[in-house]
């Protein structure tokens, strides 16, 4: 049975005490406190170690795309490879799209998009999360429950440096608040399609999962309803016809090449070389850090307590998405078919078990609050309260250590490769067509591990290269002499040589097409072991006919002629913090502006999720359209100017829907 919004809104269920506690928690300073803590806990190690870059490995990818955007044309992120296509992306550009706004609008250094992605993110899917939760049961406590419990679990490794995994959940967990909407409001059914193509453009196997879930969604609904076709269309059509627009346009921009060029939907996710015994092991450890001792149980009873309505929980507009949700998970079984992929993947493909997760600590707590209310030696119960917020509390502790998330060594770039890497940058500042090369080596005696250092490089290194010399930077596994020969080189893991060989492959077109010479660098971060490592120690730099050859450590920059005299870098204007705080706030207008014309009901506790997901949205995809039209680099002329068309469009819009 269908009903409208404001009849839905009219019927939601209330609070079950008008209680102190409740008139407490449900107050708008409550829900702002909740938001404000959580900014804290994942922020607080960027807020006293300022300038500081984003934990894991994985940002690294996305810091030189966003960099590559802003300096040269669009069409650049789909060209570079790297050896064995370990650098592809094709059109997952939803991230660097909107990190160039935050470069070009907030005025903020390279590493601090990343920055504000990893925890922003973190941030607004829990708010996202919870306020979906509060809008289906009005009760506060849901609020802060499916807040802290889900928050609490982005820490771990699912979720550790995936910026494009997580900005995909982000747009997924906002498209919750429109798959009953949509049945009814035109507005709604943009919104939706909107989250679904901005997560198509940001990871798009995601997407093809998500949409499956709508497809199931709706098939379960149709069984309960005993094939009342009719039914399930007046109710799941406009959510179905959304999500396959918003396919069909993802699969139009891949294969028609908006920024210039078609990309493969291959290259939407690339697996390391690794067979199912090391999937099955990185997946052993994903789960154990999961710490299901303490998490299975609240997921249960927030399975259990969803599913109590039996046959009627297929039509509650909480409980249907939140446990037909948890279907991907099943992909995590891979293993016993026998095929080889990344198993563990499928945890970081929905959020539905972090909802769940904190949906059990709300029944749970729910029911100690309830039971104590009887009074006497039923207060006691209140004790029970102790374990929820314990296994919260300690998820946040564990997780952070897990993903290093408050080790600066452990950041996607260390402080030593940011010394190193000025410094080089500032030497190619001016030889923008020059091609560079980082030579790196390592002793790792496993395939996939040589593989994964191959691949760190590849990227890292791409902060040390100037603007617009993104497309003629490369990387080089092997001694420098073995390079210098223009020969492949051979090492400890069976693929080494064959890395060595792709990795001069990539770099020969660049190199031999080139009208200079090209510049090869070797970083002492990036030779910590194997045999480049004396010459990245020292200063004596070899010479060599066909290339300028650079050393680089934490003694400084020298070429064959010796030291290179750092540059003067200038400090930040005492306005510089008041600009970058304008910056953020303008970015959020869109966003706003949309939740008021999109979901005009919208409360407090909403929009503190729905605000940030919708700017991000709607960003990304002006972004890429204007990009599209211009095909020349993102400038900040033109990020402005997509920011003021956006508000100058949306305004009117707003206005009337509000009113």
């Amino acid at each position: 049975m269908t009903t409208t919004l404001g009849g839905r809104r009219a019927r939601v269920r209330e609070s079950s005490e008008d209680s102190a506690p409740n008139r407490l928690l449900g107050h708008p300073l409550a829900f702002c406190a909740t938001a404000a803590t959580l900014i804290v806990l994942f922020g607080w190690t960027f807020f006293t170690n300022p300038g500081r870059p984003a934990p894991a490995d994985d940002p690294a990818f996305y810091a030189w795309r966003t960099e590559a955007l802003i300096s040269d044309d669009p069409a650049t992120l789909l060209e570079v490879e790297g050896p064995q296509q370990m650098l592809v992306g094709g059109y997952r550009i939803a991230t660097p799209v909107i990190a160039g706004f935050m470069r070009h609008v907030a005025g903020v250094g390279p590493l601090t998009p990343t920055v504000w992605l990893a925890v922003g993110l973190r941030v607004s899917i829990p708010l996202l999360l919870a306020g979906f939760a509060y809008r289906h049961r009005r009760d506060p406590l849901i609020f802060h429950a499916v807040a802290f419990g889900s928050a609490s679990l982005l820490p771990t490794p699912p979720f550790g440096g995936y910026l494009d995994n997580v900005l995909t959940l982000t747009f997924l967990s906002c498209s919750l608040y429109f798959l009953v909407p949509a049945a009814r409001w035109w507005p709604a059914r943009i919104g939706l399609f909107l989250l679904l193509l901005a997560s198509g453009l940001a990871h798009p196997t995601t997407l093809v999962i998500f949409c499956g879930v709508l497809g199931a969604m709706s098939a379960v609904r149709l069984i309960v309803r005993r094939f009342d076709i009719g039914s399930v269309i007046r109710d799941d059509g406009a959510m179905l016809a959304a999500a396959f627009a918003a396919a069909v346009a993802v699969y139009a921009v891949w294969k028609l090449g908006i920024w210039g060029q078609s990309a493969a939907l291959g290259e939407a996710a690339v697996p390391p070389p690794a067979d199912s015994s090391f999937f099955l092991k990185r997946m052993g450890g994903w789960l154990r850090a999961l710490r299901p001792t303490f998490n299975l149980p609240l997921l249960l009873i927030g399975i259990a307590g969803l599913s109590a309505a039996g046959k009627k929980a297929i039509d509650d507009e909480l409980a249907r998405p939140a446990l037909v949700w948890l279907l991907p998970l099943v992909g995590a079984l891979g293993f016993a078919l026998g095929v080889a992929y990344p198993y563990y993947r499928f945890f970081n493909t929905t959020v539905a078990w972090l909802l769940l997760i904190g949906v059990g600590i709300f029944f749970a707590a729910r029911w100690f609050i309830s039971t104590a209310a009887r009074g006497g030696v039923f207060r006691l119960a209140l004790v029970g309260l102790v374990a929820p917020v314990a296994i919260v509390a300690t998820n946040f502790s564990t997780g952070f250590v897990q993903v290093a998330w408050n080790d600066v060594e452990e950041a996607w770039i260390s402080p030593d490769e940011i010394d190193e890497l000025d410094l080089v940058r500032a030497r190619l500042k001016g030889e923008e067509k020059r091609p560079v090369v980082f030579v790196t080596d390592t002793e790792a005696p496993e395939a996939v591990r040589a593989y994964g250092w191959l691949k760190l490089v590849a990227n890292v290194s791409r902060f040390g290269v100037a603007p617009g010399q993104q497309d003629r930077a490369h990387v080089y596994l092997g001694p420098l002499d073995s390079y210098l020969a223009g020969e492949a080189s051979s090492g400890v893991a069976p693929n080494f040589e064959e890395l060595s060989r792709a990795s001069l492959e990539d770099a020969e077109p660049t190199i031999r097409g080139g009208v200079q010479e090209p510049v090869v660098v070797v970083s002492q971060a990036f030779n910590l072991e194997g045999r480049n490592t004396d010459l990245a120690a020292g200063a004596d730099v070899p010479t060599s006919e066909d290339a300028e050859v650079l050393v680089v450590s934490q003694q400084g920059l020298f070429d064959a002629s010796g030291p290179v005299a750092p540059p003067d870098v200038p400090a930040a204007g005492v306005l510089h913090p008041a600009r970058v705080l304008l910056g953020l706030a303008v970015l959020l207008l869109p966003g706003y502006l949309l939740a008021r014309w999109v979901l005009p009901t919208s409360t407090l506790a909403e929009l503190l999720g729905l605000v940030p997901a919708l700017s991000l949205v709607t960003l990304g995809l002006a972004g890429t359209a204007a990009l599209a039209f211009v095909r020349a680099p993102f400038s900040a002329p033109l990020a402005w100017a997509v920011v003021v068309a956006l508000s100058v469009v949306l305004t009117p819009a707003a206005a009337r829907r509000r009113s």
